[in-house]
């Protein structure tokens, strides 16, 4: 798992998703996330939103709310997991990433 910070250019946000997930005792949480896609005009990401960055997106209160415009620059600062597993006898991988937060760059 890798953190990194890295100036992206906002392409695309997709709508206000929820899903649930099983947790490790065995409860039931639902989280809300909207997919991104991003550039450095070299690579591309599609990135899912953390539930805090969620939270700075929908908040009431204008100073905490965060205006995500396509096309704007921001300081991304996301997760990249990586996850070996194994099915039908073939091994594989899957990459998730995580925005945790963006900045706008002025």
């Amino acid at each position: 798992y890798v953190v990194m910070v890295k100036m992206m250019q906002l392409l695309a946000v997709g709508q206000l998703e929820e899903r649930e997930f099983q947790r490790q005792d065995g409860s039931v949480k639902k989280i809300k996330f909207r997919m991104l896609t991003l550039t450095d005009g070299v690579d591309t990401i599609y990135g899912e939103t953390s539930e805090r960055l969620i939270g700075q997106v929908e908040a009431s209160d204008q100073q905490l709310r965060l205006k995500l415009l396509e096309g704007h620059v921001y300081n991304c600062d996301f997760n990249i997991r990586a996850n070996e597993y194994e099915k039908d006898g073939k091994k594989s991988r899957f990459v998730a990433i995580t925005i945790n937060k963006l900045y706008p760059f002025l």
